[in-house]
């Protein structure tokens, strides 16, 4: 446990700082240019599910809800809050996908769920004695009473309406592409299943172990939490390695122009010491691997030289 608990931790202040710059690169909330936009708010509400259980953040919170007087004190709100920010990122995911996929929908529509979502999950957990007393883990401290229920039941159904959103936008539209976007589709359809299968741990570890305790092993009972973390953790690395394909395949073509370079730079050299009918002068050869590198960033110089070669 205390070495998933560091990897996560580690990877979750990395993946916050991708959050981040998605976020400042694509534009105002409410009127976003670019599809990063919301792959950057999930990964940002998924690290920050994750941070919540830092014993510092977790101590700091927990102080301020209990010093408050409004309403009594509030135990148990660095977990709500973190319940509430994973159920806000998928939610987030819906929109990801189709952007991707290049589904039209109104940006407004996503923050408005995200709202309701809010109101629900804090109307529910108030009036609810899951903030009247300290616990160690929610599901434990399930009653059958309509705050509770609701409560539950909201986290489950949105989880799971929005997987199963994210696979229909996929699953119509997948044939249609090829190469890093149906790479980045299926990555994604694989994060909305892994949420899914989120879904239903809930259910069975709120709803089905309090109704029939005997049917399910008392190993899976005491490993819900680890399972929960694993799942959500699964979840916000394949939206990364989404994220990430379209960079991968930068990466690659332009290895492939800078290795070109390296091996025909000379052969450029030469190519223009004879006369050209077309000679593009502009361009220096590239000489040093770091101008190599520098040249590769664009396919232009790497045309430019095949051409000039060609024309010899």
């Amino acid at each position: 446990m205390w070495l998933l608990d560091l990897v996560t931790t580690a990877g979750s202040f990395v993946l916050l700082g991708i959050g981040a710059v998605l976020l400042s690169r694509s534009g105002p909330i409410t009127a976003p240019t670019s599809g990063a936009h919301w792959i950057g708010m999930a990964i940002v509400l998924f690290v920050s599910a994750r941070l919540l259980h830092l014993p510092p953040i977790e101590n700091s919170f927990d102080a301020v809800a209990l010093g408050s007087n409004l309403l009594g004190k509030w135990y148990n709100v660095p977990y709500f809050l973190t319940i509430s920010s994973t159920t806000l990122a998928l939610v987030y995911c819906v929109p990801a996908t189709a952007w991707v996929v290049g589904y039209r929908f109104n940006p407004a529509a996503p923050h408005c769920m995200a709202a309701f979502s809010v109101a629900v999950l804090t109307l529910s957990f108030a009036t609810s004695d899951l903030r009247t007393r300290p616990i160690g883990y929610l599901p434990d401290a399930f009653e059958w009473s309509a705050s509770q229920v609701v409560f539950w039941a909201y986290v489950a159904a949105t989880i799971a309406i929005v997987g199963v959103a994210a696979l229909a936008l996929i699953g119509r539209t997948l044939s249609e592409f090829a190469g890093a976007i149906r790479t980045m589709m299926i990555l994604i359809g694989l994060a909305a299943l892994t949420a899914i299968t989120f879904s239903g741990h809930i259910v069975l570890r709120v709803f089905v172990v309090h109704a029939a305790p005997k049917l399910f092993p008392a190993q899976y009972v005491r490993n819900s939490s680890l399972i929960a973390v694993g799942l959500t953790t699964a979840v916000t690395v394949l939206l990364v390695a989404a994220l990430l394909v379209p960079q991968f395949v930068k990466l690659r073509d332009r290895l492939r122009r800078y290795q070109l370079l390296i091996n025909r730079s000379d052969e450029w050299l030469r190519s223009r010491r004879v006369f050209h009918r077309n000679l593009f002068g502009d361009i220096d050869v590239p000489v040093t691997r770091a101008e190599c590198w520098r040249a590769s960033a664009t396919p232009v110089v790497t045309h430019r030289m095949m051409f000039e070669i060609a024309e010899r």
